[in-house]
């Protein structure tokens, strides 16, 4: 009986967990500022005391982490609907270099040392400050870097050419299966896929990944012994 607790208490700590976190929505770890990097530790916490807990105890667990994952999702509901609770509670940019000069007191202010800077911008690939326009230390803890304009990637604007527009490719096979939606998002139907793996001598089945490039009109089929193919259609 005691094995059955664990488990039933496991697998409702699991539930809770996921609907919290479909209801906030996905973010990188990157992506997260303190609050939120709190918030996470927190509950998770109250799951793992949820699933550990007497039955006598369960009910008072299970109210604590509905009560933090409600709260969780209003403030961040108010933090997209307010840009000063958003930034009462996220923070904003402070900045840290501009026109030539370190910002020393922002440097108290965002509590970054000058060597962790240093350090952030040499792995970003720049050994030297005057290559820089200006950096921006953001909520999540990351910097923003603007490199000066000499310093700066060429792009095809830079140059005065002009750039065919590219497309999203479909996947329309994945691990030997035929991605049916995809197929008909692309515009195109089974029997032209059918075609296509004919002139490559192959099924769906021997297909790891095809992928539907609608600017180039192209499919690349990769096979499942790791082999790439390209076929151009006509």
């Amino acid at each position: 009986m005691e094995y059955f607790h664990v488990v039933l208490t496991s697998l409702f700590s699991i539930a809770a967990l996921f609907v919290i976190t479909k209801l906030l929505g996905y973010r990188q770890m990157s992506q997260l500022s303190m609050f939120d990097y709190i918030n996470g530790i927190t509950i998770g916490s109250i799951a793992a005391e949820l699933a550990n807990s007497e039955w006598s105890e369960f009910g008072k667990w299970a109210i604590a982490i509905t009560v933090y994952g409600l709260i969780t999702l209003f403030l961040s509901w108010a933090t997209d609907h307010s840009i000063t609770i958003r930034r009462f509670i996220t923070g904003k940019p402070i900045p840290l270099y501009e026109n030539g000069q370190l910002l020393d007191q922002n440097f108290r202010k965002a509590k970054l040392d000058l060597n962790e800077f240093l350090m952030q911008c040499r792995t970003n690939g720049y050994f030297d400050l005057s290559q820089l326009e200006a950096v921006l230390f953001e909520p999540n803890g990351s910097l923003s870097i603007l490199p000066a304009s000499p310093y700066r990637p060429a792009t095809p604007f830079d140059l005065d050419r002009a750039v065919p527009r590219s497309n999203i490719g479909f996947n329309i096979i994945m691990a030997g299966k035929i991605m049916q939606k995809n197929l008909a998002a692309a515009g195109k139907e089974l029997s032209w896929l059918t075609q296509q793996l004919a002139q490559q001598g192959c099924t769906e089945r021997d297909i790891f990944l095809a992928v539907y490039d609608p600017t180039e009109d192209a499919v690349q089929f990769y096979r499942k012994s790791g082999g790439k193919q390209e076929d151009k259609l006509e």
